[in-house]
């Protein structure tokens, strides 16, 4: 029904069984323990001027005293506000704080409780003014400015009460049905108010009112206009209920409409609340109250939004116009003044580029295509497996594929590109520098070709030899970041020559796979991934996840843009994210964790001395740091119970009993994304000795063990000889089924357990030792097999379809492999195979790869076509394991290129 937030940070929510609040992982429900009734209409939460806590249901009032001396609100007691006559039944009611008191309406009055020496009395507020007979009847609306009171009417009054006179300025007409359902005020003192598709603006000075169209307002909150509200975001919008699970923005009188994400509901939203840390909390009726993660911080676009696909790889900003989105479907243009798809392309396209004369250069899985901004014409160049386009110097356009680098001219777009002399490389990615100096990267070096044409190779290879490179971004004149497969590398040269290559470690970032990588106007390093963001401000990484209102975690390559105005476009593979202020979720919040309740069995307990019970101890927390509060963990340790710090992702932790003494409770909370970590919070729980705890108890305790230990000893003397023959037995028994196990044991050690093959370190080991031993006529292959796309399969049919492909991968390996042959799991979905002998064939393996693609039947997945890809390589003279696999991986890389699903030898 509506929401409101403590001082203290909690989150107090009316609802229709009672009042809850949160404590930052869940809802605590107020009750008779609160001295509040177990059920009822609970309408509206409000603190006054006393520091009161008042709740209000359909048909009662309750306050509770002192809300800063409670340590939980879970402490607080309420007391019925008694008038000495029955409310009327009421469950829309208003409330609003003022003068220290709280006016409520009740059905067709407005009523004003107060203090009256130690109790609260309710009156009527119309006498309480001092006026003659009640005006202030048929209330729908309450806002308070100051001394004054502002009453809104369900006829379209607007009105201000301050004494025993009512003044209503005249009101251009208004639509029907006329009725104010929400009052509020902006920081120039203009009063606005809103009726159920209108708004009222009144301007503070000379200045007339006027009505202004609430955009998308139409009939969903006819019969629930009092569940209409407005509220004022942390930017200054004005923020209330539109249609269809929108949002209404006004900014500047400019309105806009927002959909929220997630499932549409098109149920009416009950309560729009903004929290101390900027996050818009929504109650929606039949759905509860959610926290709108990353509102006002973060805009999504998708196909709804009239984009081609969720799948973003790559954007470009037109200068002076639009933006350009490439996608796995098309290139679509994107007004950002509008928020409006203007243009959409259907071609394919991987990576984008915008020149400064309208032109947009796209590259898909077809070749190179130009674009002319303004018109539908293009023109097509047959340059294929491009991997990058830059914008160099004046109208240079660089085309980076794997088979050279092409120059074009963007002002004759009638010509065709030319290949870079000299430069005739595999080039994964690459920059332009002011300079006109290329910085070329590939797979295993990195080359800077300078304007006058002259080249010089910076790195011969990476420190890292697993390194893969994938993206690379200057930083200032001296400074080049690399990301890929590995990790980062940050590099400090002065022209022709490296003087420092720092790698950065994949823990601290966050990551060891990244896809892609900017650097901001502030010298940020923003580097993306499929899990998230992860962001260098120069000191510390934080990881911008879903949980900050990005729409998904897995990151497209080169699918980063800092805007010209600051912001972040993000590409995802499940829609586009635009980072309006960037500063918002790198500020940092100190997480805030607090014990919320303590249990000692079905009892609380509040600190003291606690009789002795052998009961559970039941220790609730959470945290107030909501921004945060999704990805937080806990680290606590009870003296006296545990030795050492234990780690929990809940809201509550549970002991079987307690010992005798004093012990403190402590607590922190932790964010592993921002490697920050709270103060210690503690608590101290206090269990007095048992009654047999005592030294006469312990001494005639002790005699009776020593009786009964000499007694026993007897015993078992006379036993120990009986059963040193049986025991004998038992034991070579057991030592010849210990020896049988651990054997099976080692053989087990040697197989991965889904697939039934070698495992890595097995297979790994018979590759080494067959290069070894094996004579050097008799030929032998490595090859690595990869299944195609099988992210996809695992998105598409589940993890337990995923690891059905494998099982069945290998058990078709294992089938197809001669006498001398071997095969093993080299990681996630990839296969390592050893061919010796006839075997050692590119056809053999080509057969053998076909063999795997036949699958659909045993998964049980009829539609599930798999497919894969395999690089292999035949052993040379003097080759060593990790040479033969880096050639065989290199020769995947190139399968998986040319479209997968085919097997490439290594030169």
């Amino acid at each position: 029904m509506s929401a409101m937030q403590l001082p203290t940070g909690q989150i107090i929510a009316a609802t229709q069984h009672g009042f809850y609040f949160f404590d930052g992982r869940r809802f605590v429900p107020f009750g008779p323990e609160q001295g509040l009734p177990a059920a009822g209409v609970g309408v509206a939460a409000a603190q006054t001027g006393d520091g009161d806590l008042i709740l209000t249901y359909a048909d009662m009032i309750y306050v509770a005293h002192n809300l800063s001396a409670a340590a939980s609100p879970d402490r607080l007691r309420f007391q019925p506000v008694d008038n000495g006559r029955s409310l009327g039944h009421d469950s829309h009611r208003r409330i609003m704080p003022w003068r220290g008191g709280l006016v409520v309406t009740d059905r067709d009055r407005l009523l004003f409780i107060h203090k009256e020496g130690a109790r609260e009395r309710i009156s009527l507020l119309a006498s309480t003014l001092g006026m003659q007979g009640d005006p202030l009847t048929d209330v729908t609306a309450l806002h308070e400015d100051g001394d004054t009171l502002w009453i809104g009417t369900s006829n379209g009054r607007l009105c201000a009460v301050s004494g025993p006179d009512l003044h209503c300025p005249s009101l251009p007409s208004l639509a029907e049905p006329r009725g104010l359902g929400a009052i509020t005020q902006d920081r120039d003192g203009t009063l606005l108010a809103r009726t159920l598709h209108e708004l009222v603006v009144v301007p503070r000075g000379p200045a007339a009112p006027h009505v202004e169209t609430i955009p998308h307002a139409g009939r969903q909150y006819e019969n629930y206009q009092h569940l209409l509200t407005m509220s004022w975001s942390p930017q200054g919008a004005l923020i209330t209920q539109a249609d269809n699970d929108e949002l209404a923005i006004r900014t500047g009188g400019t309105w806009k409409t927002v959909t929220l994400d997630g499932e549409l509901s098109n149920s009416p939203l009950t309560a729009l609340l903004f929290d101390q840390q900027g996050a818009l909390w929504m109650g929606r009726m039949g759905y509860g109250l959610a926290r709108a993660g990353g509102f006002g911080t973060f805009e999504t676009f998708s196909r709804r939004d009239g984009l081609a696909s969720d799948v973003m790889w790559q954007m470009a900003r037109q200068p002076g116009g639009p933006l350009w989105i490439a996608s796995d479907t098309g290139i679509s243009a994107l007004d950002t003044r509008t928020n409006t798809v203007v243009r959409t392309i259907g071609q394919a396209g991987f990576h984008i580029a915008a020149d400064r004369h309208g032109g947009i250069w796209q590259a898909g899985p077809e070749g190179v295509v130009y674009h002319d901004a303004q018109t539908d014409w293009q023109r097509d160049h047959a340059i294929k497996r491009v991997n990058q386009i830059l914008i160099g110097r004046g109208d240079d356009i660089w085309l980076l594929s794997d088979h050279g680098a092409w120059l074009a001219d963007a002002a004759r777009r009638d010509q065709e590109p030319v290949p870079v002399p000299g430069l005739d490389g595999s080039y994964v990615t690459g920059l332009i520098d002011a300079a006109g100096t290329a910085w070329l990267v590939e797979r295993g070096r990195l080359v800077a070709r300078h304007a006058d044409g002259t080249m010089a190779i910076m790195l011969p290879k990476w420190t890292l030899a697993t390194f893969a490179p994938y993206v690379i971004a200057m930083q200032d004149d001296h400074h080049l970041w690399i990301g890929g497969q590995g990790g980062l590398y940050r590099l400090t040269h002065d022209g022709d020559r490296v003087q420092d290559l720092t790698f950065c470690d994949p823990a601290v970032i966050g990551n060891n796979m990244l896809y892609s990588l900017v650097i901001d106007r502030h010298g940020r390093v923003w580097a993306g991934s499929d899990r998230g963001v992860n962001v260098f401000d120069g000191k510390r990484w934080v990881t911008i996840t879903e949980a900050d209102g990005l729409v998904s975690n897995d990151l497209d390559q080169d699918s980063l843009l800092e805007d010209a105005d600051g912001s972040i476009w993000i590409g995802t593979s499940r829609g586009l994210s635009h980072l309006l202020r960037p500063e918002a979720l790198l500020t940092d919040i100190s997480p805030q964790p607090v014990i919320t309740a303590m249990a000692l069995g079905e009892h609380p307990y509040y600190g003291g001395r606690a009789a002795f019970s052998r009961a559970p101890l039941r220790v609730t927390f959470g945290t107030l740091d909501y921004r945060d509060a999704p990805r937080l963990r806990f680290r606590y340790r009870l003296e006296g119970a545990d030795e050492s710090w234990n780690e929990t992702a809940e809201g509550s932790v549970r002991y079987p009993s307690v010992p005798p003494g004093s012990h403190r409770f402590m607590l922190m909370a932790f964010d592993p994304d921002r490697h920050q970590q709270s103060a210690i919070v503690t608590a101290r729980i206090t269990m007095a000795h048992p009654w047999w705890d005592g030294w006469a108890v312990r001494g005639l305790a002790a005699v009776c063990l020593l009786l009964a230990g000499y007694m026993a000893w007897r015993i078992r003397v006379g036993l120990l000889i009986k059963q040193r023959r049986k025991l004998q037995s038992i034991v070579d028994r057991q030592t010849q089924e210990i020896r049988a196990a651990h054997q099976a044991l080692i053989e087990q050690s040697r197989l991965d357990s889904l697939t039934g093959l070698l495992n890595r370190g097995a297979i790994q080991s018979l590759l080494q030792s067959s290069l070894a031993e094996l004579p050097a006529a008799t030929p032998l292959m490595a090859g690595l097999i990869d299944v195609d796309h099988f992210k996809q399969i695992n998105d598409r049919w589940g993890h337990l379809t995923g690891d059905d492909v494998l099982t069945e991968i290998g058990s078709r390996l294992r089938q197809g492999l001669s006498g001398g042959d071997a095969a093993g799991r080299y990681g996630g979905e990839e296969f390592l195979v050893v061919l010796m002998g006839e075997s050692a064939t590119l056809p053999h393996m080509q057969a053998l790869c076909h063999t795997l693609g036949a699958m659909p039947a045993t998964v049980g997945t009829p539609d599930l076509v798999v497919t894969v890809s395999a690089g292999i390589a035949l052993a040379c003279a003097n080759e060593t394991w990790q040479s033969l696999i880096e050639r065989a991986d290199k020769a995947l890389y190139r399968a998986k290129a040319e479209g997968r699903n085919r097997v490439i030898q290594a030169p």
